[in-house]
């Protein structure tokens, strides 16, 4: 029987990886699903920080003797904001573009998901080692029989998660600057992680301000109703905000 490891990154599965690797644990694979924002242009949707320490962890994995398959599904967040209504439950949306992502309603999350149980189904029976901790005791309930969790059967709690990945250089910087991961369009996201992101990464945020001008998708709320442009006004101000210390700077 095969056995994988499910990686997002984050410190609980990256975790999970340097105890199998201390405890002398077989893997048959670690996989990444990266949900991409265009597959054309080699475009990723995960968070630019986290999606550079995933790439450049790799390496650092694979010197443990562990293979990382990275999986992708065949659609991308263009194709799902361009793909256009068909129900007629609402005429009034019928052929318009679907647009922006729903909060809390992700159809995104299924875009990671589904390649990983199309790539696991090949298998037949398998086992799947999921990154959750030992004191998260709602999570490890939901455990599938073909899923375990090596941080509960070490009795690693989710705190502990922190050093072992230092350890081994493999703790995210979605951590160390107290950032948010997953994508970086998701409507979840503050408004301050939007600035964040339009700040270091302009080129993204210019993607978004495009789709904005679409005149034709359902509705023109971005972020919980809030329109794209309604957001990009309040990033613009904590972008270009003046601090005392700028004061200081003009008057001498």
């Amino acid at each position: 029987m095969k056995t994988f490891l499910s990686w997002s990154g984050g410190k609980d599965s990256s975790a999970s990886i340097a105890l199998c690797y201390e405890n002398g644990i077989q893997l048959d694979g670690v996989i990444f699903s990266e949900v991409m924002f265009d597959n054309t242009r080699g475009i990723s949707g995960e968070n630019p920080d986290h999606i550079a320490f995933v790439r450049k962890s790799i390496p650092i994995i694979e010197h443990m003797g562990y293979k990382v398959i990275i999986l992708h599904h065949k659609f991308d967040y263009l194709y799902e904001f361009n793909r256009r209504v068909t129900s007629k439950a609402r005429s009034d949306r019928v052929n318009k573009k679907v647009g922006w992502i729903i909060g809390g309603a992700c159809r995104m999350n299924g875009y990671k998901i589904t390649p990983i149980k199309a790539f696991l189904k090949q298998f037949g029976e398998y086992k799947q080692i999921i990154g959750i901790a030992a004191d998260e005791l709602k999570r490890l309930a939901k455990l599938e029989p073909s899923q375990r969790s090596i941080l509960a059967e070490y009795g690693i709690r989710e705190a502990d998660t922190y050093a072992i990945c230092k350890k081994y250089n493999l703790l995210s910087p979605i951590y160390e600057n107290e950032t948010r991961g997953g994508c970086w369009f998701c409507p979840n996201s503050s408004i301050k992680d939007f600035a964040r992101l339009a700040k270091a990464h302009p080129e993204l945020w210019a993607e978004l301000e495009k789709l904005s001008h679409d005149p034709d998708i359902v509705s023109q709320g971005f972020k919980y109703g809030r329109t794209f442009d309604s957001v990009n006004r309040e990033v613009y101000v904590i972008n270009n905000q003046i601090t005392v210390f700028d004061t200081l700077g003009s008057a001498t």
